[in-house]
């Protein structure tokens, strides 16, 4: 995810709603790092088959543990990566937790909470045992000047910014009670409680550098502090002798097992899943699609995946392409996809085909399968109706100007199985009469969406909300709102609805409205259901990950 400066510090800290400071775009490639999951996203326990070390925890010794992708930035509030979060969560804890198998918002640093009758208010109690490993005490204080610290972060935390729209700013109510306020209904700001972009970090280290707190110059109450960091290559954690308050969801709520965590960039997925079975790395993440039936086969090993919530992994068409402002031409690009054989072919049968604009595994989720399914026929029928009725030799559709159906997508190239899947889409597409022209590229531009080149991008967001499409799908954020500069209207005021009731079935009711709209307008052509996926060697234990897919690496064991 790309940064731009800080701008100036405004005269209050309330963050406007929408965010109107211009922010840089990056443009995620498919089955790469996810803005706000990254590879991973949500699950449990895993399904594999039960490898690993079994009995009663032991404690003591170290954890080798590989990343695929790399790290320049510990603090999850300024990264919204998974890679970041990992070890985010890890060092610091959260105000609530939610539950990965009923998705429910669970006590964790606040022990209670209340919301006002117009959804603009927040009043947390707090834990009274909970210290950060400077020394500091857990507080009322502590929670404001965290929140605080978000506003001034700025563009450096775009995820976590966008969730604090509208902030007014916290009043401490007493030593453990405090007061967040927003300018206006934000229904869902309990659950971003939940995620790791707002992990507590202690006040003396709220005022350092963004860069030196990306590099670890922090204190936080995790189970775990910071040994070493040598940004893209490799992360120490030293176990916190002192930590009693671990997540609700955690078996293990005391000090972690392990002593020690070495976690290493390890990118090539062939040489993670060889370092797990040779036994030279403990855990891995990322298991290479064509390995995991493998592993999950080896007596002794043990594989964990889990669906992640979030959107569906999508092409989006970009609302500023000139040849996709009818939406009939882009619902026909949806219809021209054919998801099982691109499941099939590029991940092994390892991720699911979309059923909609958001995973199955996402609260809020709406069956849309019946509109997104691969059928040639109708798309050529709403392409001819759109003009594109005539045919060149050379097999693309062409209006009664002759202007060619020709799209083109800029992606940053690096990855096998996306350039995989875009020429599988490519064919697929031919066969509809539509060009698309691959146009991979080093470095990303640093653009706002709406100034993004070419007809088509690709997106991944992740969180257990249904209220992820609001920034998605919206047009208020100008590095993560797919409409930006193009809004419609009706999609807007569906989706600015989801702020105004934290009741389940009107927020269903609203949901399913909103993502109805954004797929009979074409705003998004649904690929894919990722899975997140770790592999792991005959002397670990307790392998267990949360919501996000993030393990709990306080649970972990090695058999000695």
């Amino acid at each position: 995810m790309a940064t731009t400066p800080t701008p100036g510090r405004p005269s209050s800290r309330r963050i406007p709603r929408p965010a109107h400071a211009t922010a840089l775009f990056a443009v995620l490639a498919v089955t790469l790092t996810a803005c706000g999951t990254g590879e991973s996203g949500t699950g449990g326990s895993g399904d594999g088959p039960g490898g690993g070390a079994s009995g009663d925890p032991v404690a003591g010794g170290t954890l080798r543990y590989a990343f695929a992708n790399t790290i320049d930035c510990v603090d999850p509030r300024q990264r919204p990566q998974l890679t970041s979060r990992n070890v985010g969560r890890q060092l610091g804890d959260q105000l609530t937790e939610q539950d990965p198998e009923t998705k429910e918002i669970k006590p964790w640093l606040a022990t209670s909470w209340e919301i006002s009758d117009d959804v603009s208010q927040f009043t947390f109690h707090l834990r009274e045992d909970v210290t950060f490993s400077d020394g500091a005490p857990f507080d009322a204080e502590a929670v404001k000047a965290n929140f605080d610290a978000i506003v001034d972060l700025g563009a450096r935390a775009p995820q976590a910014g966008s969730f604090l729209a509208g902030y007014e700013g916290s009043t401490v109510l007493d030593t453990h009670t405090v007061r967040v306020d927003f300018d206006g209904p934000n229904a869902q700001f309990l659950q971003t409680t939940a995620t790791a972009s707002f992990v507590q970090l202690s006040p003396a280290s709220l005022g350092n550098d963004p860069a030196d707190l990306c590099l670890g110059d922090f204190a936080a109450s995790g189970p775990f502090t910071l040994g070493s960091f040598t940004p893209e290559k490799s992360v120490e954690l030293i176990k916190r002798e002192d930590y009693a308050w671990a997540s609700p969801i955690a078996a293990n709520q005391g000090p972690a097992y392990v002593d020690r965590i070495v976690l290493e960039v390890v990118p090539e997925g062939g040489v993670r899943y060889g370092s797990v079975t040779s036994d030279q790395i403990d855990l891995a993440d990322g298991i290479p699609f064509t390995n995991q039936a493998e592993l999950a086969n080896l007596p002794g090993y043990g594989l964990a995946t889990g669906a992640s919530p979030g959107i569906a992994i999508p092409y989006i068409p970009l609302a500023s392409s000139p040849e996709l402002q009818d939406p009939d031409v882009r619902r026909a690009l949806s219809l021209g996809i054919d998801r099982q054989a691109i499941v099939d072919a590029i991940f092994q049968g390892t991720q699911q085909p979309a059923t909609g604009v958001l995973t199955a595994a996402t609260p809020g989720w709406t069956d849309q399968s019946a509109e997104i399914r691969h059928d040639p026929e109708a798309a050529i029928a709403l392409l001819e109706g759109a003009g594109y009725d005539r045919v060149g030799a050379d097999g693309i559709r062409e209006n009664a100007d002759g202007d060619r159906l020709s799209l083109t997508i800029t992606y940053q190239s690096g990855s096998t199985d996306a350039e995989a899947q875009h020429q599988l889409v490519q064919q697929e597409w031919k066969e509809i009469g539509v060009e698309l022209v691959l146009d991979p590229v080093a470095t990303l531009p640093d653009v706002p969406i709406d100034e993004f080149p070419g007809d088509l991008t690709t997106w991944s967001q992740g969180r257990a909300d249904v209220d992820v499409i609001r920034l998605v799908y919206g047009s208020s954020h100008p590095e993560m709102s797919m409409l930006y500069n193009h809004p419609d209207a009706e999609l807007d005021a569906l989706l600015d609805s989801l702020q105004s009731t934290v009741d389940p079935d009107e927020r269903q009711a609203i949901g399913e409205a909103a993502q109805q709209r954004i797929i009979e307008q074409g705003y998004t052509i649904p690929v894919y259901d990722r899975f997140w996926s770790y592999g792991y060697g005959p002397s670990v234990g307790g392998f267990r990950a949360d919501i996000e897919g993030k393990p709990l690496l306080n649970e972990v064991w090695i058999a000695s």
